[in-house]
Parts: structure tokens; C-alpha cells; sequence
């Protein structure tokens, strides 16, 4: 009787394990089987809006750019020359000290005449005397009275009289020792009792005006420089005074490999000394260039040089360009079309292809 309960027991166990099992599965099945029939509305991907980025732009054309080349130059005279004397003698006055100014034919030593004044008035006799004789000889020719011979003697001592009157003439001019030009007695050896020969140095005389501006060139700036090429120089870092260049070497020094060159500046006031430190400033031949702000230059991944540009539809570019100089208003660059809108703010937040909004600045006429 108990083993009897006992299986009726377990039979009812396992009866309502099957049947809470059959009523879970029928519930999964039921939850799975309703998504096939009930549809949600899909939802629609929200894609956010693309607003272009707001750049400057600046419309540039190119223009004319002569580069400069600095030269490291130094001031010299103008002429400088040493007065020599041209007859022996004892120097007799000095009349102008070191460092005076001098005109054209101003005396700076005379020479102790000793006897030259009375050879000078015994060639001037002579000559007189010997033009009578010739006259007197002509004369006598013309009444049948004097041969050929006679005559041709008669004028020989007359051509030999005038040699010797302008020999005389000349001794006694030297006697004076001048100044050839306008200027400085930058040195004078001689003083009073000195004794000079021919080629002795008297004073030496410089010009200051204008003043000559000298300096090296080297090969590669040689072939852009002309004697019409705008040059200016500046005196120990002074302002700068138009000047013009008057001499090119045309064979290199054996040395520097550089070649000379000269410019002259104005000095009327012969403020500007000789020997002085200076600066040549010489404009090139020119080239079609832009001058563009530093700011709007950028490298690109090779390290090179771009600026970025706005393109048709208001694409960006970039574009490469080469750098030719500075000024206080920018940078002149090389390498972009004769007219170019260029992007001067916003050019580091776009990159190219990238569609843009520009807003177009006005052109002040620096660039």
C-alpha cells in the first residue's frame, strides 16, 4: 500500500516538471513568433550638416619686383694724386698746410727761381734778334741779295730761339707747384729748405666729390647687375643716398674670385670721408613676382613651401611657390598665376578639395 503511494507520488512530480517545461517553451515560442508579426518603423539615421569653413581671401595680381643685392662696401676718393716737382730747385714758401681745401691752380710750394727769370729774359732777346735777322734775310732775297743757304740758317736760329724762349717760359711756370683740381692737401712732405728733382712729391690731393664707393661682386650676382642698375649706399648704417654705379671689372680678382665695383654717391659738402664703412644696395633687373603676406605661407608633407588658394567652385588648393624677398609689407613669392585669390586666415583649417565660404578682403594696394 505505501509502495503504491509512493509511485503515484513521483508520477505527479514528474508530470508538472513536463508541464511547467511545455508552458516555458510555448512562452519562448510565443515571444520569438510575435516579432515576425509586429514591425516597428524603422528609425532614419540622422546625419549631421556640414556647414563650409569661413575663410579670408585676398585677390592678388603679380607686379614687378626688382631684388636687392646688399654689398659690403668701403668709401674712397673720388681721384687722389701726388704733386711732383718738374725742374730741380730749393723749396723757397709753403702755402698751405695738411688738410687745407684747395681750388684748381692754387700754389702749394714755390721753387727758389735762382736765375731762371734772367735766362727766361735772355731768351726772349734772343729770340727778338734772331726774328729780325730772318725778316732781314727775307728782304735781301727778294733784291737778289741772299742766297737759299742764308736764309734757311736765318730760320733755324730763329725755330731754335723760340724752343729755347718757350723752355725758359716753362722752367719758370714749374716754379710753382699747383693743385690739378678741386680738393684736400691729404699730405705734404716737403717743407721750406727742402731740396727737389724732377718726380719729388710735393703735396698729394684728394677729391671727395663725389665720393667713390668700391666693392666685390661675386660671380653669380655679377650677371644681374648693370652700370643703369637703381643703387643707393648707406655710411655706417646711415641713410641711404642715391647713387650710381660707373665702373665693372670684367676680369675676376685672382684672389677673392670677386669682381670690383664702383659707384659714386654726391659729396658737395665733403661730409662723406674717405675710408669709411658702408653698404651698396642694388636693385636687379626685375621679375613678375607677389607680394604676399608671411602669414599665408605653409609647408606641405615634403617641407616645402604652399600657400593655399581658392579654386573654382570655392575649392581650395594648394600651390608652391618660391620665396624672392622681404619687405616691411611681406614676402614676394614666385610660382603662382599672373591673378590669384589667395587665403590669408583659415588656410591651417582647410584642406584641399575642401569646399569653403570666402569672405573677400579689400586690396590696399601693398600687395
Amino acid at each position: 500500500m505505501k509502495r503504491c503511494k509512493g509511485l503515484h507520488f513521483w508520477g505527479l512530480s514528474l508530470n508538472t516538471n513536463i508541464r511547467f517545461a511545455f508552458l516555458f517553451m510555448m512562452a519562448i515560442a510565443v515571444w520569438f513568433g510575435s516579432g515576425l508579426f509586429v514591425t516597428s518603423k524603422p528609425k532614419q539615421a540622422v546625419e549631421p550638416l556640414s556647414t563650409p569653413t569661413n575663410v579670408q581671401v585676398l585677390s592678388i595680381n603679380h607686379s614687378l619686383y626688382s631684388p636687392s643685392i646688399s654689398l659690403r662696401a668701403r668709401t674712397e676718393p673720388n681721384r687722389s694724386v701726388n704733386i711732383v716737382a718738374q725742374i730741380n730747385g730749393k723749396i723757397s714758401k709753403v702755402l698751405v698746410n695738411e688738410g687745407m681745401p684747395v681750388i684748381t691752380g692754387q700754389p702749394i710750394c714755390e721753387i727758389d727761381p735762382e736765375d731762371r727769370y734772367l735766362r727766361l729774359s735772355e731768351a726772349e732777346a734772343h729770340l727778338n734778334q734772331s726774328d729780325i735777322a730772318y725778316r732781314g734775310a727775307l728782304k735781301l732775297k727778294t733784291a737778289g741779295y741772299q742766297s737759299e743757304l742764308a736764309i734757311a740758317q736765318a730760320k733755324a736760329m730763329l725755330e731754335a730761339a723760340e724752343a729755347n724762349f718757350k723752355r725758359a717760359q716753362l722752367n719758370v711756370s714749374f716754379l710753382q707747384i699747383v693743385a690739378p683740381f678741386d680738393g684736400f692737401v691729404e699730405a705734404r712732405p716737403l717743407e721750406i729748405g727742402d731740396y727737389v728733382v724732377p718726380g719729388k712729391v710735393c703735396a698729394s690731393i684728394i677729391d671727395l666729390d663725389p665720393i667713390k664707393v668700391t666693392s666685390m661682386v661675386n660671380e653669380n650676382e655679377i650677371a644681374s647687375i648693370s652700370v643703369s642698375s637703381p643703387t643707393s649706399v648707406s655710411i655706417n648704417n646711415g641713410p641711404a643716398i642715391a647713387a650710381q654705379i660707373n665702373f665693372m671689372a670684367h676680369q675676376a680678382d685672382k684672389m677673392t674670385r670677386g669682381y670690383r665695383l664702383e659707384a659714386v654717391a654726391p659729396n658737395a659738402d665733403s661730409r662723406i670721408r674717405a675710408g669709411l664703412t658702408s653698404r651698396l644696395e642694388i636693385r636687379t633687373d626685375g621679375v613678375l613676382a607677389h607680394l604676399i603676406p608671411s602669414s599665408a605661407t605653409l609647408l606641405n608633407d615634403a617641407g616645402g613651401i604652399v600657400v593655399r588658394v581658392l579654386g573654382n567652385d570655392n575649392i581650395t588648393a594648394s600651390l608652391p611657390v618660391q620665396i624672392l624677398g622681404e619687405e616691411a609689407a611681406g614676402i614676394w613669392v614666385s610660382g603662382l598665376p599672373r591673378q590669384v585669390d589667395l587665403i590669408t586666415v583659415g588656410q591651417n583649417y582647410v584642406v584641399d578639395g575642401e569646399l569653403v565660404k570666402p569672405s573677400f578682403l579689400v586690396n590696399n594696394g601693398q600687395q
